[in-house]
């Protein structure tokens, strides 16, 4: 007997949406919802909305089709409501070099995050389970990869984790709940399928020994050593590190005495603010960088994939940032009387003629200017080679490069800095300076430029 482990506390009052393509986990789940639905309806007097959510990944040809009416007349006879959606997995892996099941399983979660305001529902199983342990294995992803799949992880909820595929399809002929069969889960060009068809099955007739519960137990006491290391990561990670919206500065201060696996799960949380994702971080780059922090000096640069880079900077700190495209180059004419959207950096410049007042002359956010010093010819764009400034204090004109030097703009931030300017005068470098002449005079007619 199969039953859903839902805490209807959390769930009654939400949205639900099964992840549904046909075959016999996802169909087993959703009648077990719609039966969960009847019972929580009556229980509670609450009326929950549920749907299934159906993506065509049009691998299959003539197959995807004949799964997508399958499932909308699935979701006809039970009075669900059916969302499809259709997506070019092949693509998208090509584009973005990535294997068909990885680029199949970003796209599919696209769209599952479209409904986090809901409960999404997936149907995973205990065989998925130690599939995928067994394969975080061959990646040396870790000890969080011994963890697995979590049952339930934000808005997902895996309430079949618990079951095999056997136990599945024995509960579906038993409640006459029909299914497909994805006959691409019979071939073995996929990793997955060669470890579900082939490898499993021979080491379980070897060893006598059911490798799939194994590795779901081995999961469990992965679980109880990670969640105390995540709170020993989270104490460090407190204390030394400050996040930037795309970068991370860590204070590098004794960090040779941390116990190694507290350092690489720092690191990794830091590269993962940074990256957004884990993806193709390994063992060996984390190694590389605990070597540039204990063992470099000052100005030595560390290039990973994917743009990330490792910067071992003064006192004591290290920044890890994503390098900023060169080639994305932008310009754009300030309007004097309206706004000005710079859709390459995602920062509209709102404009307003005022009278200055006195205080503060610029902040993260607005910057005032003398209006007839900057009245034409006023540009915002990233930094180039032959700009200069003549900053407030002193009396010479120095180089873009040479202040940036002088006042210790760490090199990753210089390209991510916007700047104003009348050709290649300096009128502004955000955040930091006005360029002397065209700092705003108290009484007379300024220009306030809003960042947004």
């Amino acid at each position: 007997m199969i039953k859903l482990d839902l805490d209807d506390n959390l769930i009654k009052d939400k949205n639900w949406y099964a992840a549904f393509s046909g075959g016999p986990d996802s169909g087993c789940l959703l009648y077990l919802l719609i039966k969960k639905k009847e019972q929580i309806e009556k229980e509670y007097k609450v009326e929950i909305n549920l749907s299934a959510i159906h993506v065509n990944h049009n691998l299959r040809q003539s197959e995807s089709i004949r799964d997508e009416n399958f499932c909308r007349q699935f979701c006809e006879k039970y009075n669900v409501k059916f969302l499809l959606f259709n997506v070019n997995v092949s693509d998208y892996a090509q584009s973005e070099k990535l294997t068909i099941e990885q680029a199949a399983r970003i796209l599919r979660y696209e769209i599952f995050e479209r409904y986090s305001d809901g409960c999404v529902f997936l149907g995973h199983n205990k065989d998925d389970n130690a599939e995928t342990i067994f394969m975080n294995i061959l990646r040396g992803s870790g000890i969080q990869g011994l963890c697995g799949i979590e049952k339930v992880s934000n808005h997902y909820y895996r309430p079949l984790l618990d079951y095999t595929k056997k136990q599945i399809i024995e509960f579906n002929h038993k409640n006459g709940i029909e299914y497909i069969i994805d006959s691409s889960n019979n071939s073995n060009y996929y990793m997955r399928n060669f470890v579900r068809n082939e490898l499993f099955p021979s080491i379980n007739e070897k060893t006598g020994k059911d490798v799939s519960s194994n590795l779901v137990s081995l999961a469990s006491l992965a679980k109880q050593a990670q969640t105390y290391i995540d709170k020993q990561i989270e104490m460090e990670f407190k204390k030394r590190v400050t996040l930037e919206e795309d970068s991370a500065l860590i204070d590098i201060l004794d960090f040779i005495t941390l116990d190694e696996i507290i350092s690489s799960g720092l690191l990794r949380k830091a590269i993962q603010h940074v990256k957004k994702i884990l993806k193709d971080v390994e063992k060996k780059h984390i190694e590389i960088i605990i070597n540039l922090i204990n063992n470099s000096q000052s100005g030595s640069v560390l290039e990973l994939k994917d743009g990330i880079r490792v910067l071992r900077l003064q006192n004591d700190r290290v920044r890890i940032y994503k390098q900023a495209d060169k080639d994305n180059n932008f310009c754009e004419n300030i309007n004097m009387e309206g706004d000005t959207h710079i859709d390459s950096r995602g920062i509209t410049v709102q404009s307003e003629i005022s009278i200055f007042e006195g205080g503060a002359e610029y902040s993260k956010r607005w910057v005032m200017l003398d209006y007839e010093a900057v009245r034409e010819g006023l540009v915002i764009r990233n930094r180039r080679v032959q700009d200069f400034i003549y900053p407030s204090k002193g009396n010479g004109k120095k180089s873009l490069k040479k202040y940036f030097i002088d006042n210790k703009i760490d090199s990753d931030l210089r390209d991510k800095l916007f700047i104003l300017a009348i050709e290649n005068e300096i009128v502004y470098i955000e955040n930091k300076e006005i360029g002397k002449r065209f700092r705003p005079k108290k009484g007379n007619k300024a220009l306030r430029l809003e960042f947004i």
